[in-house]
């Protein structure tokens, strides 16, 4: 997996891989948006993508149990150690538990100010869990942990 920005140029069928179908490409919509809320550091934008009653789990013992929660703590991490950064990643995974439940899995990570590379220690694997809504898919609950050189766990 590339740990480089996607450029405004790159192919959505790149970050799609072999997730083809439309079905898969709705619910890889919804990290598209929140990838793009973030590049303009919107904690409110961030926070839409979830369902009302989502879960959003980071590292730092982060664990904000709804919409309001999440779009609190992620204006005051733009205004403070997120500001100016950015996120990418890509699908690994992508899995429909019912018609209504997608389970993602991505690889990526935080995007240090004027960075186009993930360093080491912002890299991440992250787990969406995604619900269809009134016809819109939304994050349920998001989960990411360190990965690579970066993760301080070694079993």
């Amino acid at each position: 997996m590339s740990t480089k920005a996607p450029t405004k140029s790159a192919s959505t069928d790149d970050y799609y891989g072999p997730f083809t179908s439309d079905r898969e490409k709705e619910v890889l919509g919804v990290p598209l948006k929140l990838v793009a809320a973030w590049a303009e550091n919107d904690g409110d934008k961030v926070a839409d993508t979830f369902v009302e009653d989502g879960v959003m789990i980071l590292p730092g013992d982060v664990y904000k149990k709804n919409r309001e929660e999440i779009r609190a703590f992620m204006t005051a991490a733009y205004a403070g150690p997120f500001k100016g950064t950015g996120v990418t990643g890509k699908p690994v995974d992508v899995r429909f538990a019912a018609d209504d439940v997608a389970l993602l899995r991505t690889h990526g990570g935080i995007l240090a100010p004027g960075k186009t590379e993930i360093d080491p220690e912002l890299a991440v694997r992250s787990t969406w869990v995604l619900v269809r809504r009134d016809g819109q898919w939304k994050l349920a609950a998001y989960q990411n942990s360190p990965r690579g050189e970066g993760a301080t766990l070694r079993w």
